[in-house]
């Protein structure tokens, strides 16, 4: 068994594991939050703050982190809120970042996983036969592939390389937009937490920020307390009704 096929095993148990939690008593379990907060629909950046659940209740771990969005800005994606929710629908190449409530599932990157630190995220090292596919007619649509692995038949005409020469990918955070408890064709795929290509410069629909505050949000998460991003305008994060953290730390982030 190679090293992805292994990889590949332990990460496909993971997933099953964490899938035998409906997404009300993942939201209801969590105890590490990060909010993306942006000013309105059209936003191209934004702040994060994170909050994690201790003995005395929600702490602030991070606040008012500068981020990038898409370069048209959010877009309702598909993750673990309320369907029918008033806002512009992403949807693959609009250039818009997902909006919603989303696991952050695991995470990847070019280097050991001791050259970053310590995380509690599940990591994988990616290879130059690593992509995401971002075709919306492939059978692999919004999924890592592996094209030296056996099974793996190329059926996509587009796809992201994952082992970028630029750096843009040196460490991913992968969230699960579109992804659980079943794939969309079209509604949107490759949605990650990367560093920025430069301060301030936007997207094509991730979220990103400066190469050091990404380290220290991955050395912090931790997929044993089930870590939820929560992203949109502040107006319509308002709506989401998202995990419990005080009603005074609410209204902190939301404030213009």
């Amino acid at each position: 068994m190679s090293g992805f096929q292994i990889w590949a095993t332990i990460f496909l148990v993971t997933c099953l594991l964490a899938n035998t939690l409906g997404q009300e008593e993942k939201r209801a379990k969590t105890s590490q939050v990060v909010f993306v907060v942006s000013d309105n629909w059209d936003s191209d950046s934004g702040k994060l703050f994170a909050f994690e659940y201790q003995k005395e209740g929600w702490v602030s771990v991070f606040r008012g982190l500068s981020v990038t969005l898409g370069s048209a800005g959010t877009g309702i994606g598909l993750g673990m809120h309320p369907a029918g929710l008033q806002g512009p629908e992403k949807r693959e190449g609009d250039k818009r970042a997902p909006a919603g409530i989303f696991p952050l599932e695991f995470s990847f990157g070019t280097k050991p996983v001791e050259e970053f630190g310590k995380t509690g995220l599940h990591y994988k090292i990616t290879s130059s036969a690593d992509y995401w596919v971002d075709d919306a007619k492939s059978t692999f649509y919004n999924r890592l592939v592996n094209t030296d692995a056996s099974k793996i038949r190329k059926d996509w005409s587009s796809a992201e390389t994952l082992r970028r020469s630029d750096g843009l990918y040196d460490l991913v955070i992968v969230v699960g937009h579109n992804r659980s408890p079943r794939i969309i064709p079209g509604r949107g795929s490759a949605i990650f937490l990367h560093r920025w290509s430069a301060p301030g410069k936007p997207t094509i629909g991730c979220t990103a920020m400066a190469p050091d505050n990404l380290q220290k949000l991955w050395s912090w998460l931790d997929a044993k307390k089930i870590p939820l991003l929560v992203q949109g305008p502040r107006d319509f994060v308002k709506k989401l009704s998202p995990p419990p953290i005080a009603s005074d730390q609410l209204e902190a982030i939301l404030r213009p």
